[in-house]
């Protein structure tokens, strides 16, 4: 059986390369041979992955969060009702980014002193439906939280909200260095899992449980979590670069 996945055509380093090598890369193939199925991969823009997924020309997506806009036509590892983060394949944290020295701040509830939209990177839909479900506008046209960054310095808004490990390296870099702080509070704190079209499940549910099953092991093991933390470091050490 070959699994078909739609891959974001950015780069999420370390977990999603161009080369196909990222760590959820590695993880989901020695999952699938595991599983007794194999992968065929393709990129294209989030938003197009997302289409195809819904009618059917692409079988999944190889790190999705659990959040209301998949959910109709993604199907996710549950445990008691409830998505099991023992199946993820890997988990990140977002933060909410301001212009040093800056009135608007974010609380981890909700934010104080914010007048315009938050920007947030391209087809970021867990970001963009948590702050829908707050009320908060979002401007996500920014294709790259460098490019969010350079709006932010800009005046462009008050509030950037992107992931933690790539905020901070750009963080330290000259143009951004001194000028951006990260607000401790993180935005949010999630889970991101092989998400299956929910047409693939309902054909295959005892092969989509055990390629979860198996990303469960894979990641859990020790020679996974050296090689991951490896990568983590070559990643940051090559964005402050």
């Amino acid at each position: 059986m070959t699994l078909r996945l739609c891959v974001d055509e950015r780069p999420w380093p370390p977990y999603l390369t161009p080369s196909g090598d990222g760590m959820a890369q590695r993880l989901l193939r020695d999952a699938a041979q595991e599983a007794g199925a194999t992968l065929a991969t393709y990129a294209a823009p989030v938003t197009r992955c997302r289409e195809e997924i819904r009618y059917n020309s692409a079988d999944g997506f190889p790190i999705a969060p659990y959040t209301p806009a998949l959910l109709p036509f993604m199907a996710f590892p549950m445990r008691g009702g409830e998505p099991d983060p023992a199946r993820a394949v890997m988990s990140a944290r977002t933060l909410a980014y301001r212009r040093t020295g800056s009135a608007t701040h974010w609380d981890g509830v909700r934010f104080t002193h914010l007048v315009t939209p938050v920007l947030v990177r391209f087809g970021s839909v867990l970001m963009i439906d948590k702050l829908a479900a707050m009320g908060v506008q979002t401007d996500d046209s920014g294709k790259t939280l460098s490019a969010n960054f350079a709006k932010l310095l800009a005046g462009r808004a008050d509030i950037v909200v992107g992931l933690e490990t790539t905020g901070l390296a750009l963080l330290a870099l000259p143009e951004f260095a001194g000028k951006i702080e990260a607000l401790p509070a993180p935005f949010t704190e999630e889970a991101y899992y092989l998400g299956l079209s929910k047409t693939f499940y309902d054909a295959h549910p005892q092969l989509s449980e055990r390629l979860w099953d198996a990303i469960a092991r894979q990641r859990r093991s020790p020679a996974y979590q050296r090689a991951l933390r490896k990568a983590l470091d070559e990643s940051l050490k090559g964005q402050k670069d």
